[in-house]
């Protein structure tokens, strides 16, 4: 079994290309997790997430044993953006939450996003990197997401990209066994994967290929070259988000 759970639509026409159905085909990926983050904007309106989570809900709804979904939220919006995100786990079956860079993941804005996902048992994939240069006002790192992870023992939290930097990172986590991370990012490759396993335990670590941004073979090679015992690595390639998914309440 092979679960890509960090994926997203286009950027621009907020799609789920034909390539991309196909490449999952070809390479037996059996299903990916998805969100739309309102083309990519960085401090996105309320209309522009409604917007976005709308599309996604129109792709699964059009590939519904491939696709599962993140609801985008950005935690700026307050009661309006809680009132979103229930309706889409409610009504339109998303199963986990998207926090990107509008505010930082241990912001107390983000206290009331957390509090519904435990409430859903639902999974919190939170982006997370760190920049000599270049990072953005509320980017979070790994160090913003352990701090979330420390005062919600109860949530489950995904951090993306092995934080940016693998070995900081997975350290910062690692005394939160309530916090996973995934292995997406263009600087990652089969030695970091492979560091994250030994420091983390192969429980902890989620395949993501970040799809459309990434290429999907070359992030299951990741994995491969990290050369896992097997059972390791069927772990990381789909086991460990299968078992988050079907935790979520539906």
């Amino acid at each position: 079994m092979i679960i890509d759970a960090h994926t997203h639509l286009t950027a621009g026409d907020s799609t789920l290309t034909a390539t991309a159905v196909a490449e999952c085909e070809r390479l037996g990926v059996d299903r990916i997790v998805c969100s739309a983050i309102a083309g990519y904007r960085h401090y996105p309106t309320f209309e522009q997430v409604q917007r976005s989570n709308d599309d996604l809900h129109g792709v699964i709804r059009a590939h519904p044993d491939l696709v599962k979904g993140y609801c985008y939220v950005n935690p700026r919006h307050g009661k309006p953006a809680l009132d979103d995100l229930r309706r889409r786990f409610e009504d339109q079956s998303m199963i986990g939450i998207k926090l990107w860079v509008a505010t930082r993941a241990d912001d107390p804005l983000v206290d009331p996003v957390v509090e519904q996902a435990i409430a859903y048992r639902a999974p919190i994939l939170v982006h997370a990197w760190r920049k000599t240069i270049g990072q953005l006002s509320y980017e979070s790192t790994a160090q913003d997401v352990a701090r979330l992870g420390e005062r919600y023992p109860e949530a489950t939290i995904i951090m993306a990209h092995l934080g940016g930097q693998t070995e900081s990172a997975v350290n910062a986590i690692a005394p939160y066994p309530n916090v996973r991370t995934d292995t997406s990012g263009s600087l990652i490759g089969g030695a970091e994967v492979a560091i994250a396993v030994d420091r983390l335990g192969a429980e902890r670590v989620i395949f993501g290929s970040d799809l459309h941004g990434g290429d999907l073979a070359v992030n299951i090679g990741k994995i491969i070259a990290a050369e896992l015992p097997a059972a390791e690595q069927e772990l990381v390639l789909g086991g460990n988000m299968d078992a988050l998914l079907a935790a979520v309440i539906k």
